[in-house]
């Protein structure tokens, strides 16, 4: 753990009343006890949940209720943690003290430990989130640049008056096994851009004008993100994307239809 403090108050103190996402059951009031968000703005997110959500904000502190011994669920919610986590702020993970606060796959050194020790039966782990620019922080970027729309807005605005353009950016593979929102339009991720941008002549012959309503769709509502944020820097002024992806649509119980794949989404000459 290197140079951390033997006390919990110097480093607790600092973070009560701070902007705290806190994820998993808290079941003995440890957030209580170590006075996390105490007076300040504290959102509470189920284990359920954490796999799969997207806060449209940040916080200061994100404190991780690890699950014992599930090394698949303490990731994803670790994943949740880092994704909502601001620059230079706090992760703080309650664990078993035979696990390692961090599952593998997350890089140590984005992550500077100031404290470690006993909590009940549990350890507690502190860290300061480093100021590299992470893939989350690209996300976030991206994210305030852009609308988002959920499953069932996209739903209510396909069967209005103008429809916007649905842009499937997902894999061939993908897109057979779960099925397409009806009317979209197969754009794989790497030739969005491209297909998009009268720029180089290979223009997707459904973009009619930058004015054109697009709706981006991923899997899970990540890379789409970027996608459409792409778009809007190169002139798109009304390009969204769907929260959750093509899983929240099927989530909602919304309609598919089978993907045909027997013709190229690219101009024919």
């Amino acid at each position: 753990m290197g140079d951390v403090n033997l006390s919990p108050a110097p480093v607790f103190d600092q973070l009560a009343g701070k902007r705290t996402l806190l994820i998993g059951a808290d079941t003995g009031a440890l957030a209580e006890t170590l006075w996390l968000g105490a007076g300040g703005d504290v959102h509470t997110v189920c284990e359920e949940d954490a796999p799969t959500i997207q806060l449209d904000r940040r916080f200061d502190v994100a404190v991780i209720m690890a699950s014992e011994g599930d090394e698949g669920l303490r990731r994803s919610l670790t994943h949740c943690a880092v994704q909502h986590l601001a620059r230079q702020g706090h992760l703080v993970v309650v664990h078993e003290p035979q696990e390692s606060p961090l599952c593998s796959g997350f890089r140590g050194d984005d992550f500077h430990a100031v404290y470690q020790g006993p909590v009940g039966k549990a350890t507690v782990s502190v860290f300061i989130r480093s100021d590299r620019t992470t893939v989350h922080d690209l996300l976030y970027d991206a994210r305030a640049t852009i609308r988002r729309v959920t499953a069932h807005e996209l739903f209510s605005q396909l069967g209005s008056a103008a429809p916007p353009l649905v842009l499937d950016t997902r894999t061939q593979t993908d897109r057979g096994r779960f099925g397409v929102i009806p009317g979209c339009v197969h754009v794989p991720r790497t030739v969005v851009e491209w297909h998009l941008d009268p720029a180089n002549g290979y223009l997707h012959p459904a973009m009619q004008s930058f004015d054109q309503p697009l709706v981006v769709v991923c899997n899970s509502g990540y890379s789409s993100s970027l996608a459409a944020a792409n778009l809007v820097r190169i002139g798109f002024r009304h390009a969204a994307d769907l929260v959750g992806g093509h899983a929240a649509w099927c989530a909602a119980g919304l309609p598919v239809e089978r993907a045909d794949h027997s013709h190229l989404d690219t101009p024919t000459t």
